[in-house]
């Protein structure tokens, strides 16, 4: 610019021949220079700083879709075992890129609070669901669906927030409600037989016939036909997962194994559905999936797995027919697992978390394989015995508090990671969506890149509870198979017969 006013000044000083007009405009022409260069230079400018800002968001790293597999039930005392001995490949994979420990849970440990307090990062006093079932006024009992809860879910606040939610089997989704995406619910599938006799019971999967168990609702039938093909080739999986029984079973053992069908059929349905989602849609910001075989086989099987903690020891017949059940169910979720990881891709954040661990009870009982005693359960976690926790991505940091490899660990060098209502504010911290100040949870930073800036998050807000939300929820208390659900809680020992 001072080279351009001393152009001018020696052109206005100068002894050329020049005339007036001319110097006016010379000294136009080169005002005009002048502009041009000055904007051409704020331009310059601009663009610089549009590429810097560019180039600190793109260097954030990418906020990826979200899978929980949530799994009922899972020990470390029964998957440390079997990953020293290779047999959780997918679980191990897991462990060796990303983090994982123990999960603290508190009681009381019954699936539906639980669960609920996962997908609100709230204790049961807010979200309202505070056991399988509740006494009415007139002393009847009926269970809790849906329509009990009291606060929004994760899936509920995604919505909002334009984000894209698939929800399979979670507890407490009957009957469904409007998301950003697609719920199938979990809902009963039979009449439910009498138990004392050895019967099946029956739950936990889709139901022919009763309607609200799929959003959106032309969905349905495309869900139900999956139920089918399940139900078509269950003995088949069944004999795939455990193989055949040795010895012919005994009353009690008919019981056992009957009282699980329920279980295995709905955690295939779940599996498949979640499958074919995978295989036909674009991924969703955040995927929720529930599976409850491995807390059911822990109910009915722990002492033929550690036959030497019971008073009462199952015979040798009976342990080679059902010594390895528990382990074998592990090793199938495992490989429902994989399954998983292969649909979503490399690039998706993989959370596997249980509800709590697993433990001996009924540890002095007699178990007659004849006459079966009215409570033939052998594991049980009311005392709220740590659930697992894996976490792997792009964004989740790689645990190196210890050295040890997946296949050298000992339940000592478990770490707690974080807590059952801490899953849900770790979801909107990665989606960078505000957490509520309402909810008990916070997020688990520790497991999350120094790059991700897991920290730098918007404003937390009140609450994301609203007037309108409560106000859209259906009025209905109406819950198909609540006789059904009820029959099978007394059967797991949650409920009593008064």
């Amino acid at each position: 610019m001072n080279s351009i006013n001393n152009f001018i000044n020696l052109t206005k000083k100068s002894k050329f021949l020049l005339s007036c007009k001319e110097t006016d405009f010379i000294v136009k022409l080169t005002c005009f220079i002048c502009s041009v260069v000055a904007l051409c230079g704020f331009l310059v400018a601009f663009v610089a700083i549009g590429c810097s800002k560019k180039n600190r968001v793109d260097s954030q790293p990418t906020v990826t879709p979200i899978v929980v597999f949530g799994v009922d039930g899972l020990e470390w005392n029964v998957m440390l075992p079997m990953l020293r001995a290779g047999r959780l490949p997918n679980f191990a994979k897991l462990m060796e890129r990303g983090y994982y420990g123990k999960l603290a849970t508190f009681v009381p440990t019954f699936s539906p609070v639980i669960w609920t307090t996962i997908a609100s990062g709230k204790r049961h006093s807010k979200h309202g669901i505070h056991n399988f079932a509740r006494r009415l006024p007139d002393d009847k009992i009926t269970l809790f669906n849906n329509l009990d809860r009291k606060t929004k879910a994760v899936w509920n606040i995604l919505s909002d927030y334009d984000k894209s939610v698939v929800t399979i089997g979670w507890w407490m989704t009957h009957p469904v409600e409007p998301i950003n995406g697609i719920m199938v619910a979990q809902t009963n599938t039979r009449a439910q037989l009498d138990t004392r006799f050895g019967k099946h019971i029956w739950k936990g999967t889709l139901r022919k016939g009763v309607p609200n168990q799929v959003y959106p609702p032309e969905r349905q039938n495309e869900m139900i036909s999956i139920l089918e093909a399940v139900e078509r080739g269950a003995d088949d999986l069944a004999k795939e997962i455990f193989g055949e029984f040795q010895f012919p079973l005994s009353l009690l053992g008919e019981r056992l194994w009957g009282n699980c069908q329920w279980a295995f059929r709905a955690d295939a349905t779940y599996l498949k559905i979640a499958h074919k989602l995978a295989q036909s849609q674009p991924m969703p910001d955040l995927t929720l999936i529930y599976l409850g075989g491995p807390d059911v086989v822990g109910h009915r099987f722990w002492r033929y797995m550690v036959p030497q903690l019971y008073r009462h020891r199952p015979t040798s017949e009976q342990i080679a027919n059902f010594g390895t059940i528990v382990k074998d169910y592990y090793a199938y979720i495992d490989s429902a697992l994989g399954d998983i990881i292969t649909d979503v891709g490399p690039d998706a954040t993989i959370f596997v978390i249980s509800d709590h661990g697993m433990k001996a009870v009924n540890q002095n009982a007699t178990f007659d394989p004849d006459l079966p005693p009215s409570d033939i359960n052998s594991g049980d976690h009311q005392d709220a015995p740590p659930g697992v926790i894996f976490a792997a991505g792009p964004n989740i940091r790689k645990l190196t508090s210890t050295e040890k490899t997946p296949t050298s660990l000992m339940r000592s060098d478990l770490i707690e990671v974080c807590g059952v209502l801490d899953i849900t504010p770790a979801i909107l911290a990665m989606l960078r969506i505000p957490i509520g100040l309402d909810m008990d949870g916070e997020v688990p930073t520790k497991i999350f890149t120094d790059q991700f800036q897991i920290t730098h998050q918007p404003a937390p807000v009140d609450t994301h509870d609203t007037a309108e939300f409560f106000s859209k929820r259906l009025k209905s208390s109406a819950h198909p198979g609540k006789a059904e659900r009820l029959e099978q809680l007394r059967s797991l020992g949650y409920i009593g017969n008064d």
